[in-house]
């Protein structure tokens, strides 16, 4: 029974911990605020997580990824968990994307709400990752790398507007189909 108890504390403080990130930032996040939001006392967190740093780990874990292994895992073109096909994307992308829209919150920290972190660099990551990937898989061998990279960073753009508009998963994979067409099309892909 204990235990059971326990992973309920763990869940209340992760649940605290991702609306506390998510509407402050890491860096203005506070753990008596988490704590309150949690119904514990501010210590008990400390049982659980070491510090700030550990609990954001924590938070993020759902969207830590190696963007590059996950754009080189190449595979067919549609997705095991609906019947979706997004133009120029793979099988593992669709995955790391419909993933990413389960995790909307998680996301949107780790990309924009990350400073002050070992994170705060992750959205240049993913865009170098994704423009490493277009240059490698594009048709078009002539195309000027600083339009590759425009197109990574505005994909980049785009999915974070998903991300903060989301207005169901359908909704979600609709527009990133268009916008996948859009940019990827017009280098090649």
């Amino acid at each position: 029974m204990a235990q059971v108890l326990k992973e309920e504390i763990r869940e209340k403080i992760l649940k605290a911990a991702l609306e506390e990130f998510y509407d402050k930032g890491y860096k203005s996040a506070a753990m008596r605020n988490i704590a309150e939001k949690a119904k514990i006392p501010t210590g008990l967190i400390y049982s659980y997580y070491k510090n700030k740093e550990t609990l954001f780990d924590a938070v993020l874990r759902p969207v830590l990824y190696d963007w590059e292994r996950g754009l080189t895992a190449g595979g067919e073109n549609k997705s095991k968990h609906m019947d979706t096909e997004i133009y120029g994307l793979s099988k593992a992308e669709i995955e790391c994307l419909l993933n990413l829209f389960d995790h909307r919150q998680e996301f949107i920290i780790l990309i924009d709400k990350s400073n002050g972190t070992v994170y705060e660099n992750e959205k240049e990551r993913f865009v170098q990752d994704i423009e490493d990937h277009l240059v490698k898989h594009r048709n078009d061998k002539t195309a000027d790398t600083v339009f590759i990279h425009i197109i990574a960073n505005n994909f980049v753009d785009g999915l974070m507007q998903i991300m903060y508009h989301y207005q169901g998963k359908e909704w979600a994979v609709m527009i990133l189909q268009k916008l996948s067409k859009m940019y990827l099309s017009g280098i090649g892909l």
